[in-house]
């Protein structure tokens, strides 16, 4: 394999003590030159938020896993509509409301000379192509708590497309329980004195033990005194040898 992806996903403090499940999710597929990956976060308010994540993460990759070329514009907005549309299905089979399903999606396709990320709502994708770094960064509303969801109503209107040219080598992606200790203070680039140590580690180890280190850090008593919230945190560094 091309890449090697580290991941993992952590109750957050509130969860915890309220005894209520992570709504954070994430998936992806190793294909060799082609990786991609989904980090979702079931809305607060959403009776079944986590549910809601687990189901377009898992739908979003397998529909993301079956382009072997970067897509364009019109089949990404195409693929996440089918995934809006079983959500839709599910919460009327259920008699509930879109709503009770509400996450934020963060999505990244990458290839070998090309890679496409799309995003609604805030949780936040970095990739690195030759020297230069790219990010997605969360959207918000007036409220530093407001944001959008894959079933708002406004969802085309939210859904951001990037695509690039080039050879990426590293990828992080996050929920925005990881925001506020992995991005600097101006919340527009990765927190170097965090996130450098903890891909110089990555770099030595094998995923499955990579995965569990950062189950830890996220898990770390001392992010309980930054935030409550669910946290998921997802790095894959491409193998250059």
């Amino acid at each position: 394999m091309s890449w090697r992806v580290y991941a993992s996903s952590v109750i957050g403090s509130s969860h915890r003590q309220n005894n209520l499940p992570c709504q954070d999710a994430f998936c992806y597929r190793n294909l060799g030159e082609r990786l991609v990956a989904v980090v979702c976060d079931g809305a607060g308010s959403a009776v079944y938020g986590e549910q809601g994540a687990a189901l377009v993460s898992r739908e979003l990759v397998e529909g993301l896993a079956k382009f072997t070329a970067a897509p364009d514009e019109n089949q990404l907005t195409t693929l996440v509509e089918s995934v809006r549309d079983t959500i839709l299905l599910q919460a009327q089979e259920r008699e509930l409301s879109a709503g009770d399903f509400a996450c934020t999606v963060v999505a990244v396709w990458l290839g070998e000379s090309a890679s496409v990320m799309l995003h609604i709502g805030d949780g936040v994708a970095a990739l690195s192509i030759d020297a230069n770094e790219y990010l997605s960064l969360p959207e918000n509303g007036e409220y530093a708590n407001q944001t959008w969801f894959l079933t708002s109503h406004d969802w085309r209107e939210h859904l951001r497309i990037s695509q690039f040219v080039g050879r990426a080598t590293q990828l992080v992606m996050m929920s925005d329980g990881v925001q506020p200790f992995a991005l600097n203070r101006s919340g527009d680039a990765l927190f170097a004195p965090f996130i450098a140590p903890v891909m110089n580690y990555l770099r030595q180890i094998p995923e499955k033990q990579g995965s569990e280190a950062l189950r830890i850090t996220l898990d770390d008593p001392r992010t309980w005194a930054i935030t409550g919230d669910d946290k998921t945190l997802l790095i894959a560094l491409r193998n250059e040898e």
